[in-house]
């Protein structure tokens, strides 16, 4: 059964076609030049931040994994005895 949809995102409306047994597309919006450098810029800072935040989880693990070695060492030192 296909069901005509309308759909406004507020600076556009879309009106498609869905077929319940298929993915719905929208149609692309088409770019200026200003607005896909734009986002492009956006892209770049927010992968800039990611990279940031990966560093610090990184960090972050290394850190985790010392003192869990030094907790399991401190607490279970039998275990770790060449015997």
């Amino acid at each position: 059964m296909n069901v005509i949809s309308n759909i406004s995102d507020g600076s556009e409306r879309y009106r498609f076609d869905v077929d319940h047994n298929a993915v719905a597309h929208f149609p692309e919006p088409e770019l200026t030049e200003e607005q896909f450098f734009e986002q492009f810029a956006a892209l770049e800072d927010g992968l800039a931040l990611l990279q940031i935040h990966m560093r610090g989880m990184s960090e972050n693990v290394k850190l985790f994994g010392s003192l869990a070695r030094h907790m399991r060492r401190s607490i279970c030192p039998a275990a770790l005895s060449p015997r």
